[in-house]
């Protein structure tokens, strides 16, 4: 239960995000406040948020996400060394959560090319993780998923129409 509560607080403070990126300054705050009972109503818990420029920190009992969005391609310094960096596409938006169950990151990138979802399995197995590939291939090019576990780390990639999502899990 708590995982969906973490994960129906990030889904609805993503729309939630769009929303207030529209609004001045001075409605910034009051659309944090909009925010907060939004999430508290849907989940029961909670929530404290703030916003500085274009980044969005979300507290509750103990969990933490902070999404931060347009970082010029900035790797995240604090993902596991372990974990081959994503060098494909352009870095578009970086989402971490911390809870009591382990630290947990999103990379979401665009202009990737179609053809790297092996590439980024062979990465992953130079690094030691045991990884599983299904790669898919239309019209639009060549996209798929790679997922890879190692001690307490999972990776997760997907690729495809020029976009990626990659997911990092470290369990505590």
């Amino acid at each position: 239960m708590r995982k969906q509560s973490i994960a129906n607080i990030a889904g609805i403070s993503l729309l939630l995000f769009g929303i207030c990126g529209t609004l001045s300054s001075c409605q910034k705050k009051a659309g944090e406040v909009i925010m907060e009972k939004a999430i508290e109503q849907s989940t029961g818990n909670k929530v404290d948020i703030r916003s500085g420029g274009q980044n969005v920190t979300i507290e509750s009992e103990g969990r933490k996400i902070e999404i931060q969005s347009n970082l010029s391609g900035t790797w995240p310094d604090d993902i596991p060394g372990d974990v081959p960096k994503f060098t494909y596409g352009k870095i578009k938006a970086v989402t971490r959560s911390d809870t009591p169950e382990g630290k947990s990151w999103s990379v979401v990138c665009e202009n990737v090319p179609g053809n790297i979802i092996k590439n980024y399995e062979t990465a992953l197995k130079s690094s030691g993780f045991k990884t599983i590939l299904t790669t898919v291939t239309s019209d639009e090019g060549e996209g798929g998923t790679v997922t890879g576990e190692k001690d307490k780390l999972n990776v997760a990639l997907m690729t495809g129409n020029g976009n990626a999502s990659l997911s990092v899990v470290k369990e505590n």
